[in-house]
């Protein structure tokens, strides 16, 4: 088939905080080609940061290549939502934080005077650079003339939006993304935001899936796009991970959006329940709906537990059983975040006796992975279904862990790895769509095999919270 006669397609930028991502979709979200690559930070000069000029050519060259092969109607970008650039027209006058950037101490000190309440932003203050209102302090602490110089202020996939063409806009799912930024319950900028007059850089607010425009002329000749191609109003990543869910009539379930961070929603819960010192935060979909929920670095601790060491699924699964009649755990946390835990950032270790082989360490990352997302589930009050979407989706051990914890539930986990940018593949055309997607394939869960082996399971998964519980 000819690209001219071929049904026309969406690229999704995705843009993880490990990798970059370039994903061809139908609109009714089936994936048809994926290209990905490393995000590696940069040590700008100002401070640890994203290399924006790398992350464009990147995904230009990407569009490039996919658009010899496809008819692209449209292009959509998704992003973490701990990033966000300051630009002077469609120029970045800073470059963008990373959010592992490690803050002076007194950006530290003069942010924790002036952050906005919990009960505003229903999201703790975290480490370093985490919060994007914090960002800004140091920013302009530490750089007045260039700060000076901003006249907007964009969420990661809205700059990409800008650059290929699109007008600047704001997108409610990334503003209220755990940034400080966003007054969850006054539906407005953040207090710090009005107070030092930030909220003056936010351009008008646009709802995911709105057209922004269409590509450039220099993005046009760089990749061959057809100049009809829209550039849609992209949104945070987790949230366009929700939305596929929603997409398909699941919208009800407990989702768990993973990859370095897992997320956890649940629609339902009342905000006052949640707890700020045990990673419990709100966010607002791309429909404007309030979904509480918790943020843990699971990822990320998954790796650094299990460090190099690999083994296959059967032999994992052997192991389990092994840790958790001996008491063998790891006890948070093992990235800066505290996670569930008050005060466990950076504190992270293991008990009982030593792991022995591959299989027992990767087992061991397994156990405190599915014991950390099994009590997001308790404290989000979970009874209905739960999704496992993401990079843990397709880790068996993980999955039969998780299902083995949650007895009175279902477990499912999606066949797809790409959710995130799946989700936002279907923003596209979203307003006329009429019925269900289809494209949602779930797998349900088995838990572990053994009455034995699922007690000593159940026991060690008590253990592990109380030993993790901060001393009174």
């Amino acid at each position: 088939m000819q690209r001219d006669t071929a049904p026309a397609r969406i690229a999704v930028l995705d843009i993880g905080k490990s990798n970059l991502k370039l994903l061809v979709a139908s609109d009714d979200g089936w994936p048809i080609e994926t290209l990905s690559v490393p995000n590696a930070a940069t040590a700008s000069g100002h401070y640890l940061a994203c290399d924006l000029a790398a992350l464009e050519d990147w995904f230009l060259d990407a569009l490039a290549a996919v658009a010899r092969c496809h008819a692209i109607g449209a292009v959509v970008a998704t992003a973490h939502g701990s990033g966000a650039v300051l630009v002077e027209r469609e120029t970045a006058v800073l470059p963008m934080m990373d959010y592992e950037a490690v803050s002076p101490p007194e950006i530290d000190r003069a942010y924790q005077e002036q952050a906005p309440p919990y009960s505003e932003v229903f999201c703790p203050i975290g480490a370093g650079a985490m919060r994007l209102a914090k960002q800004l302090l140091w920013q302009q602490t530490a750089f007045p003339a260039e700060f000076a110089r901003a006249t907007a202020y964009l969420t990661t996939a809205q700059y990409v939006a800008m650059r290929l063409g699109g007008r600047k806009a704001s997108e409610i799912s990334q503003l209220a993304a755990q940034g400080h930024i966003w007054d969850a319950v006054g539906q407005q900028p953040s207090s710090i935001m009005r107070r030092r007059g930030w909220d003056r850089l936010l351009p008008p607010r646009a709802v995911a899936g709105a057209v922004l425009g269409t590509v450039s002329e220099e993005v046009i000749r760089r990749t061959g796009l057809s100049p009809a191609t829209e550039i849609l109003c992209g949104a945070h990543d987790s949230n366009a991970n929700l939305f596929r869910y929603k997409a398909a009539g699941m919208g009800e379930a407990s989702i768990l959006s993973t990859g370095t961070w897992m997320i956890g929603f649940q629609r339902g819960l009342d905000p006052v329940q949640l707890d700020g010192e045990r990673a419990m935060v709100l966010n607002v979909d791309v429909d404007g709906d309030q979904v509480p929920s918790t943020l843990t670095m699971t990822g990320r601790e998954y790796d650094l537990i299990r460090r190099d060491h690999r083994a296959d699924d059967a032999a994992v699964l052997a192991a389990i059983g092994k840790l958790a009649a001996q008491r063998t755990l790891a006890l948070p946390s093992f990235a800066g975040d505290d996670g569930l835990f008050p005060g466990a950032g950076g504190r992270g270790r293991i008990i009982g006796p030593a792991p022995q082989g591959p299989a027992e360490w990767q087992a061991l990352a397994v156990l405190y992975a599915a014991f950390t997302a099994s009590h997001c589930l308790d404290a989000l009050a979970s009874q209905g279904r739960v999704i496992i979407d993401g990079g843990f989706a397709t880790n068996v051990p993980f999955a039969r862990t998780l299902a083995a914890l949650r007895p009175g539930q279902r477990v499912s986990a999606s066949r797809s790895r790409d959710g995130t940018a799946l989700g936002a593949a279907l923003l596209w055309k979203r307003f006329s769509r009429a019925t269900p997607v289809a494209s949602v394939v779930l797998d349900d869960i088995v838990g572990l095999d053994g009455k034995e082996k699922r007690v000593a399971l159940l026991d060690a998964y008590q253990s592990w919270i109380v030993q993790s519980e901060p001393p009174s």
